[in-house]
């Protein structure tokens, strides 16, 4: 389990911009959470703590990647938390996060962040990552995995000269992991109300077609 030392630990073992920028992201969220939870019992308070930092542990090395591959600078990356559109994304993030023990949902904020970082302001991805944020947390692990199933089939695309015997052990690859995926009206109807999916438009979609239009035909 994490606590505020080993995550201060943490961040001088990452070093550089991201280890400054986890300590101060931390410095933020303590008291983000301890005024969203100030009224919760003593042991829920403490399970959102443990939740949060479970959290900023999974950021501070996305951070660190961001800034070992020079995706962003150090600048960028120690200023990020001046800007209040980011500030507040890192915000609902983290009180999303402490609400829920699931790891699953702890590197999908975290990369939701660390992507928002990348980001430029008023960008279409700056603004839908308030949204995300808010999904994630009103989503069950099922209905995750029904929006990467949907994502995978619409909207990813393999490489271009692939053989056929190549592309099936690529959507193979892609499509396994979603293998045991149960979805139900209900949880469409779920995903709709938050605004992630259509439900008709999905459903009458014919998948060998989507398939077959995606690689002009070959397979």
């Amino acid at each position: 389990m994490t606590d505020p030392l080993s995550l201060v630990a943490l961040g001088a073992a990452v070093g550089g911009a991201a280890g400054k920028f986890v300590e101060k992201a931390w410095d933020s969220g303590e008291k983000w959470i301890a005024t969203y939870f100030a009224n919760h019992h003593g042991k829920s308070q403490e399970k959102a703590k443990n939740n949060t930092l479970s959290f900023l542990s999974d950021l501070s090395l996305r951070v660190e990647y961001l800034e070992k591959n020079k995706t962003i600078s150090p600048e960028q990356i120690a200023s990020s938390q001046e800007h209040p559109d980011f500030s507040v994304v890192l915000q609902k993030a983290m009180i999303s996060a402490s609400q829920t023990e699931s790891k699953e949902k702890h590197k999908l904020l975290s990369r939701l962040v660390a992507e928002r970082m990348k980001a430029m302001p008023e960008s279409l991805l700056a603004l839908a990552s308030k949204m995300a944020c808010d999904a994630i947390s009103y989503t069950t692990s099922n209905q995750l995995k029904i929006l990467g199933l949907t994502v995978n089939i619409l909207y990813v695309n393999p490489n271009q000269g692939l053989s056929e015997s190549q592309y099936f052990s690529y959507l193979e690859a892609r499509l396994n992991p979603f293998i045991n995926v149960i979805p139900s009206n209900l949880d469409y109807q779920h995903l709709e109300a938050l605004s992630c999916l259509k439900f008709e438009p999905i459903i009458s979609r014919d998948l060998q077609k989507v398939l077959t239009e995606k690689n002009q035909g070959k397979f």
